[in-house]
């Protein structure tokens, strides 16, 4: 394990441009094996204004976005994106998104998560979790060579991408300082959450189905339905948080947001809750024509009071 975390560092530690760093993709965990037919099992396909990715996915991986070097401020995003834990809408809710907040200097890392298979690995511990949480130390560990400040990472993910993101935010681990492998050194608590639409529940009568028989299969017991509910285990260090979703979302029970929120003003936590009237599920950067497309301004000015962006942001924040 010694070797491939040296190997991986190594790999990251290199210097690189901003537009080099576009174009780099770093394996989450780089001692996996990809299978033989993992080329050829990996799809992407068109759908509305950005690409899927239908898995099997068993090697994650981090797509570097950094900002020009002049626009960097040390804000980081890793980015979650969504599919009902069947799929990956990496384009619409991955690469874009991504694209959007490289203007206002943030840097990002859209994450391919491993997808889980409706079960629970032997460790207890869902794919997507150990792959979100490792890619909070990877970003923390190579903070200085990408310019970001450890202490401004955040998570952001979209409708099952959600669940991904805010069990990153109640379920996190601490760093370990003697820790032999490096990248435990460091935490995996996100400093902030940005959440949209999400699948925060996995409670009967309020998660999405889909979601939860991809996640944990359709007949989980009720203590782990309870366990990865995030809205039942926030607590006074789960981070800041920013949610937003659509009125006439048909697809997530908006109580996965409504609950999620009322337990982090339970616990005095920083949050803010955006309901647009249209939009519907599945929106990225918002639908056009909608007041959905207002969303990545409102974020942008929620991280700016809650300093996570400098006051003077960059003029050309349009889609």
């Amino acid at each position: 394990m010694t070797r491939y975390v040296s190997l991986l560092l190594i790999l990251l530690l290199l210097p690189v441009t901003a537009s080099a760093a576009q174009r780099l993709v770093v394996p989450v965990w780089p001692h996996l094996k990809v299978p033989q037919n993992q080329r050829i099992s990996l799809s992407f396909y068109p759908v509305g204004r950005g690409r899927h990715i239908r898995g099997p996915i068993r090697w994650p991986t981090l797509r570097v976005y950094l900002p020009p070097a002049k626009k960097a401020n040390g804000c980081a995003l890793v980015i979650c994106p969504g599919g009902a834990y069947v799929e990956e809408a990496i384009g619409l809710e991955g690469y874009r998104v991504a694209q959007w907040f490289n203007k206002l200097g943030v840097s990002c890392f859209v994450l391919k998560y491993r997808l889980p298979d409706g079960k629970l690995p032997p460790s207890g511990v869902p794919w997507p979790l150990q792959d979100v949480r490792r890619a909070v130390q990877i970003v923390r560990a190579n903070a200085k060579h990408w310019h970001i400040n450890p202490q401004r990472v955040g998570v952001m993910g979209f409708s099952a991408g959600g669940s991904v993101a805010s069990l990153a935010g109640v379920h996190w681990l601490p760093g370990n300082p003697d820790a032999a492998n490096k990248l435990n050194r460091f935490s995996t608590r996100p400093d902030f959450l940005v959440l949209g639409y999400p699948v925060i529940s996995m409670m009967p009568g309020i998660t999405h189905p889909l979601s939860h028989a991809s996640f944990l299969g359709k007949h989980a017991p009720l203590d782990a339905d309870e366990y990865f509910s995030s809205e039942l285990n926030v607590t006074a260090l789960t981070p800041p948080t920013f949610m937003f979703y659509a009125h006439d979302d048909h697809a997530v029970n908006h109580q996965n947001e409504k609950r999620f929120y009322a337990a982090l003003k339970r616990n005095g936590i920083p949050a803010k809750l955006i309901e647009f009237k249209h939009g519907g599920h599945g929106f990225g950067l918002g639908k056009k024509g909608t007041d959905s497309v207002q969303w990545p301004r409102d974020c942008a000015a929620w991280m700016k009071a809650r300093g996570l962006l400098p006051e003077q942001q960059p003029q050309a924040v349009g889609r």
